[in-house]
């Protein structure tokens, strides 16, 4: 791997953003997550949970609410009072919609998609009607005495249920008028607390409506009769969020001690077939409050203050015992933040509103136009080849302005390209973990980029979780290609095999003392280091140089408010 002198830069002050919202979109097999900046993500969960769509956020909207409607559109709502759609292929915002209601606290899509429903700080719950272009306001339904902060339909489409401050409502969605009203107990481990607000509720097809609150319960209540069924007292502080699986078999539930609750609907006896809901497993990834959860056909989603994208498998749904069963925890976004000016030795750091510029010192150690995500322009400065949101690669000609070439499209997105000098060769990352070499002057796939699609990358190196975000070459080792992820850099030796699943992929350099045959008879072509942690960037400067960009975690941790202080037993 050889000797480099490392400029160790930690002194980049990047704090994500806290998770809001999350919303599930099981046609597309796509998640939608908003942050308490503004910011919107979208992940595919088919591809690796990649982050493949972001749209910055903006100091004047704060997202409340998130969800999927008819036709893959996405909407979001908050306390400016709009409610905004998001143009999914421009990447901007399609346009935003006034509700007059005030802030908006809450948001769901009809089971058809075709209407939309906010909850207001005014009390007042808005109908919209979703059309091709735009959506239009409906009517209102009967005004409640406090704002709505959760929402629910019935799956049939006929009703609602709306959370309040201290009570539930139930509304026919027909006339707009309240049926029920249900008061839910402030009591809270024997005392009465002021007031109980309903954070969350889900509204199931037998009627039943499951209701979380500022008390810490879970609460079943028979909307038929507007009455309590059953409670379930969980947590010593707020139960925050809600989300039911589509078969409405098993609901999933966040708190603010940083827990998420698990329940399933199970038979009563072995034999028989009345069921009941059984809290089954409690996991407990965050620090901080699960302010939002979402429920997949095969995981539980669960995001909040702690900055985490917490992906939970349910082991009982996934077929295959493979990495898909894996728990996956997403910190720092899929694209890179941090840009390096070589000669000069600067360092670009990107925010979300604002660029930095550092200067490093010495060291002792084609087709409905899309958005351009990715850009990597050659070091003799003839090519500059682009990725947009899909998964193709447009190579252009910048002397004489126009399209050269476009690589074979490939089924997952580009999350890392650069360009190799002298040999003006492209190698690309994709969101699987594949790395392609191919060559712009011939237009075609290099030697060795088929040998290695040929003979397939080692298992372990296709299992990591975090996708590549930035690729260099070493300026006198044309045979060496540098790449790195969140945890870890690689050096790709293409002059050396490539290891199969028999091997160590990290396999260390044999001692010095053997003889050079010893040596390259051991090695191959991948050198993988992790002693630098989280890696936002790594980049070599010159020949003997490396600069490396970390954030650490605990630096993080260390600057979000604290956490619900628990009472320790004998304190």
């Amino acid at each position: 791997m050889g000797e480099f002198k490392v400029h160790r830069v930690r002194f980049f002050n990047y704090i994500p953003s806290g998770i809001r919202c999350v919303a599930y979109n099981n046609q597309s097999n796509r998640l939608a997550v908003s942050r308490t900046d503004g910011t919107v993500e979208i992940y595919n969960l088919s591809a690796n949970y990649f982050q493949e769509k972001f749209f910055p956020g903006h100091e004047s909207r704060s997202t409340e609410a998130l969800c999927w409607a008819e036709g893959q559109r996405l909407f979001s709502a908050g306390l400016n009072g709009e409610i905004i759609e998001y143009d999914l292929q421009a990447l901007n915002i399609k346009y935003a919609v006034d509700a007059f209601g005030g802030p908006i606290w809450s948001m769901t899509a009809s089971p058809s998609g075709s209407q939309l429903l906010v909850g207001c700080e005014d009390g007042s719950v808005k109908l919209f009607q979703i059309t091709p272009e735009k959506i239009e306001f409906e009517r209102n339904f009967d005004r409640q005495k406090s704002r709505i902060l959760s929402l629910s339909w019935h799956p049939s489409g006929t009703h609602i249920a709306a959370g309040s401050i201290d009570y539930i409502s139930v509304f026919d969605v027909k006339s707009g008028s309240a049926i029920h009203k249900m008061m839910v107990d402030r009591q809270y481990m024997g005392v009465s607390k002021r007031k109980c607000i309903v954070w969350g509720v889900a509204f199931l097809s037998d009627g039943t409506v499951i209701s979380v609150d500022s008390a810490g319960k879970v609460q079943f209540w028979d909307s038929a009769t507007g009455t309590l069924a059953k409670s379930h007292l969980i947590a010593n502080a707020d139960v925050q969020s809600i989300a039911v699986a589509e078969q409405e078999d098993s609901f999933v539930v966040g708190t603010a001690e940083g827990t998420v609750f698990h329940f399933q609907l199970v038979p009563v006896a072995s034999s028989s077939t009345e069921k009941q809901w059984v809290r089954t497993k409690p996991f407990q990834h965050h620090t901080h409050d699960v302010r939002t959860v979402a429920h997949s056909p095969t995981a539980l989603i669960s995001g909040g203050t702690d900055t985490h994208l917490v992906i939970r498998p349910l082991m009982e749904k996934v077929e295959v015992k493979n990495y898909d069963a894996a728990l996956r925890k997403i910190t720092f976004p899929h694209r890179r933040l941090i840009s390096c000016s070589k000669k000069r030795q600067l360092l670009l750091f990107q925010f979300a509103h604002h660029l930095e510029l550092w200067r490093l010192g010495s060291t002792v150690a084609t087709g409905t136009v899309e958005a351009m995500c990715l850009l990597a322009v050659s070091p003799d400065g003839d090519w500059l080849a682009a990725s947009g949101t899909s998964a193709g690669v447009h190579v252009y000609s910048v002397k004489h302005l126009k399209l050269h070439c476009t690589v074979p499209a490939y089924n997952f997105p580009v999350t890392a390209m650069a360009i190799a000098p002298n040999t003006n060769n492209l190698v690309i990352a994709h969101s699987d973990q594949q790395v392609f070499e191919y060559s712009i002057p011939g237009k075609q796939y290099t030697e060795w980029s088929r040998t290695v699609q040929k003979q397939g990358f080692h298992h372990l190196w296709l299992q990591r979780d975090t996708p590549i975000t930035h690729i260099s070459f070493h300026p006198k080792r044309p045979m060496h290609i540098l790449l790195h992820d969140a945890y870890m850099f690689c050096i790709i030796d293409k002059s050396l095999p490539l290891p199969n699943d028999k091997t160590l992929l990290y396999n260390p350099l044999p001692p010095k003392s053997e003889s050079d045959v010893v040596r390259r008879r051991t090695a191959h072509a991948f050198k993988i280091s992790k002693i630098y942690k989280p890696l936002l960037f790594m980049d070599l400067l010159d020949e003997g140089t490396l600069v490396a960009v970390e954030r650490p975690l605990d630096d993080i941790i260390a600057q979000l408010p604290p956490p619900i202080k628990k009472k320790k037993f004998g304190t």
